[in-house]
């Protein structure tokens, strides 16, 4: 009888009067305010009102229903299927819309509401990917900002592979603590490309020391990575390096350096395509014969493999003093490998790698002072 009464009295009621109607029929619904009987029949002249002439009422149902899991499951597709005024936030709320649901309204939905749909906590991983291979610019940033949601890798590296150069994007993206360290790579490089071609460094620096600078920042961004690459993150992050030719003599004596052994074994392991728990029990032999041979066969210069091979003795030797602050220990192995290697070897072999030692002695001294004072902070 209540939706009997419902739909005669909307016959002569005014727009304002509806919107109460429904509103008073909602509450009831998603707050249990009548008996079974009846809150059946309150749906029912709820669904009726789905057909209203006036958004105003199909809006005042969408605001009260948006958030529920008592309401029927056809009442709320309908109100997801309006115009994006109603639509959009029953989209971005509703427990009752499903992966599938959520699918098709992405695929088929405006703009509007597919950056409603990228910003549900609980948006599904079919959904997430198809807004991040729609192209849309506004949806793709609001799903990169949506710290709330574990995105999948494949949409995080759908999005990076698509808005890595979009500054706002970027920086979400950036933001984001699930982000794989191959991924924040990508993100780190294409920063300080965007950097170095901006007006202003171009005019400061000129082209040539710009271009240096884009290189600089290219391996500063390798190193902060290797610092503090997660066991999870080693072998992803090892193979983009190597298929983005950027595994190179740096970052294999960074990696020793701070050690970070477990990525230089995993390293070379691929260089040379051997197995890497073989590789692993030549590095920590640190015998000059096979780990010359697997250097060898990693293709890496012959006037690197001493130094390679100091580095691994060096580390072995300090890592286990119980005395050092470890924020002090990569720049200690550095400052040893490079008197080791300058003793051993004449200034004319020296000369060839100096250049390269001295820049990555600076790099770990100023990587010890920024650990030595966020230990300062932190006690």
């Amino acid at each position: 009888m209540l939706a009997q009464h419902f739909v005669t009295w909307c016959e002569t009621a005014n727009a304002a009067e509806r919107c109460s109607g429904v509103a008073l029929l909602a509450d009831a619904v998603v707050n249990k305010k009548f008996l079974a009987a009846e809150i059946r029949q309150a749906e029912a002249a709820l669904l009726f009102a789905l057909d209203d002439p006036s958004p105003r009422v199909r809006r005042t149902i969408a605001d009260l229903v948006r958030h529920s899991e008592r309401v029927s499951r056809q009442l709320v597709r309908t109100l997801a299927a309006d115009i994006d005024e109603i639509a959009v936030g029953i989209v971005e709320h509703s427990p009752i819309l499903t992966g599938p649901d959520l699918v098709e309204l992405v695929r088929g939905g405006s703009n509007a509401i597919r950056v409603a749909a990228a910003r549900r906590r609980d948006l599904d991983p079919r959904a997430a990917l198809e807004i991040a291979a729609s192209g849309d610019a506004q949806a793709c940033g609001e799903l990169a900002a949506n710290a709330a949601l574990l995105a999948p890798a494949s949409v995080l590296c759908r999005l990076v592979g698509d808005w890595a150069d979009h500054p706002r994007i970027r920086d979400a993206l950036l933001r984001r603590d699930d982000l794989p360290s191959d991924l924040r790579h990508v993100l780190l490089v294409s920063l300080g490309s965007a950097l170095c071609a901006s007006p202003f460094v171009l005019a400061a620096t000129g082209p040539a020391r710009a271009a240096r600078l884009k290189d600089e920042l290219a391996e500063q961004a390798t190193a902060s990575l290797i610092e503090v690459l997660e066991p999870a993150d080693l072998s992803p992050f090892v193979e983009h390096l190597r298929a983005s030719g950027l595994l190179n003599s740096a970052v294999l004596v960074r990696a020793v350096c701070c050690g970070r052994i477990d990525l230089f074994a995993s390293s070379l392991a691929r260089l040379a395509k051997v197995p890497e728990k073989r590789v692993r029990a030549i590095v920590a032999e640190a015998r000059e014969p096979g780990f010359a041979a697997l250097a060898d066969s990693a293709g890496l210069p012959r006037a690197l493999v001493p130094l390679l091979l100091s580095a691994v003795r060096v580390w072995k030797d300090v890592s286990g003093s119980d005395d050092l602050d470890p924020a002090d220990v990569a720049s200690m192995v550095m400052e040893r490998v490079v008197r080791s290697y300058r003793r051993q070897y004449d200034e004319t072999a020296f000369a060839e790698i100096g250049a390269l030692l001295h820049r990555l002695a600076g790099d770990t001294q100023r990587f010890a002072a920024r650990r030595r004072a966020e230990n300062y902070l932190a006690a």
